[in-house]
């Protein structure tokens, strides 16, 4: 095959971009490691860190109600109400599929083509910018096998469907999509590149922190590990991330303007996505939380309740009044150090031997949420708790810490995949316990590029 290595800078932003079409408009040629940089840049730029975890939200059961009067554009709300009842089709709206390929495109293009920079004035190492390719083509991956590919079994990994893996340029291959086994090999392998080559323990401040760093892939890391049931090294890698960053305690905020899920807060390990930004806020501001969602919460006792909002519109028949979250559509977060102690706590919870540590680690992040008057009950409830009741304890946490950050879709399909029915304009719709829809089908623009994809 007929392989080009080109790098496309301005470019590539301008030019036309369909599923893994993309067409050089010219072929500039970066010579310097800070040219490197900036092609890196707009590779974190391409990545859609404004919807890649937004609609999964209302795929979720964290969505009770769509309020329309809240969106600019009234017209969003028709094809966001066809993911709402999980009719995938081409009326929905349609996730950022080409995007995240778009994506992987400038990092393929760093990967491919930096061994040969010089170092400039910047004196920034290129093993730095190079790790960091591999993690931002790992997080891609990663984000598209838990959209596009069926749910981590390790029994059937090896022959379910997973997703096109990109990892290396060249337009005239044939791309088809590899096993959900494939997909995480692929996604661990990257990461262990970046390991062996980036050298910036943790990003200086929130100016950079949207970059990988060692301990930001070592947090991404123990995600995956999560996904794919390694409980012993998940917990141990999360466990290792603690003392590297500091809770903020919910009781003593105060004043304070920073929260845990910004990327200036000292909870922050990467801040990538955006993921309250959609339509300028408008997705967050519309989502009415479900009364499940809510009934999580101890009203009295959990801090975070406090930062969920009243929502009220329309009148009549039409009314709207519930709760959802208090949040800006600038807030930027990926991974934070509470998902380090929910990690371990999950983790731990499959270890005998770590089981009455995982039980402390939960208790230190309720902790700083949870009033100090009600620790003494919450202390007593979780240590008497066994195994399986601890890992509810748990999903019901990450349910309560994470309110429409994007991770409730993802627990759920990796965990149980119940029922949940939504409402919508007079009818309900039901996703049955492990339906297949727990799977997206790929776009049907990228079916027409691609027939190879399947669906």
């Amino acid at each position: 095959m007929k392989k080009r290595a080109y790098i496309l800078l301005a470019a590539l932003a301008a030019s036309g971009c369909n599923y893994l079409e993309i067409e050089p408009v010219g072929q500039v040629i970066p010579h310097k490691t800070s040219e490197f940089r900036a092609l890196l840049t707009s590779g974190y730029n391409a990545y859609p860190f404004g919807s890649a975890r937004s609609f999964t939200a209302l795929l979720s059961d964290e969505v009770g109600a769509i309020d329309a009067s809240a969106f600019l554009n009234a017209s969003e709300v028709v094809p966001l109400g066809y993911n709402y009842t999980w009719q995938y089709g081409g009326q929905m709206q349609e996730y950022p599929y080409q995007y995240f390929y778009q994506s992987i495109f400038y990092a393929n293009a760093v990967i491919e083509n930096i061994g040969a920079a010089d170092v400039d004035d910047a004196g920034e190492p290129s093993d730095q910018i190079l790790g960091e390719a591999y993690a931002l083509r790992a997080y891609n991956h990663f984000e598209l096998v838990n959209l596009y590919g069926r749910p981590y079994n390790p029994a059937t990994a090896s022959s379910d469907r997973g997703i096109v893996l990109s990892d290396h340029i060249d337009i005239e291959q044939q791309y088809r999509p590899s096993t959900v086994e494939a997909a995480y090999r692929s996604i661990l392998e990257d990461i262990s590149r970046a390991e062996a080559l980036m050298s910036v323990e943790k990003q200086p401040d929130a100016t950079h922190n949207y970059r990988f760093s060692l301990n930001a892939l070592a947090a991404f890391k123990a995600r995956v590990l999560l996904y794919t049931r390694q409980w012993q090294q998940a917990y141990e890698l999360a466990v290792g991330l603690l003392p590297k960053y500091e809770l903020l305690d919910l009781n003593a905020l105060g004043d304070a303007t920073t929260r845990p899920w910004k990327a200036d807060s000292s909870e922050a390990i990467l801040a990538l996505d955006r993921p309250f930004s959609y339509s300028g806020g408008d997705l967050v501001c519309g989502a009415l939380l479900s009364e499940s969602l809510l009934a999580l919460f101890d009203p009295a006792n959990d801090c975070r309740r406090t930062y969920l909002k009243e929502i009220k519109s329309g009148e009549g028949e039409s009314a709207l009044s519930g709760y959802g979250v208090d949040r800006s559509s600038s807030d930027r977060i990926s991974i934070r150090v509470a998902e380090m102690y929910l990690i371990a706590a999950e983790a731990g919870s499959y270890l005998p031997s770590e089981l009455e540590q995982a039980r402390t680690l939960l208790l230190e992040l309720q902790s700083k949420r949870m009033k100090n008057e009600a620790m003494e009950a919450q202390r007593a409830r979780v240590e008497a708790m066994d195994a399986e009741a601890l890992r509810q304890e748990v999903a019901d946490e990450r349910a309560r810490e994470f309110p429409l950050e994007g991770h409730r879709w993802f627990d759920l399909r990796r965990t149980t995949r119940p029922a949940i029915t939504h409402r919508y304009e007079g009818s309900s719709y039901t996703l049955q316990a492990g339906d297949s829809r727990y799977t997206l089908p790929f776009p049907q623009s990228a079916v027409n590029s691609n027939p190879d994809l399947n669906n």
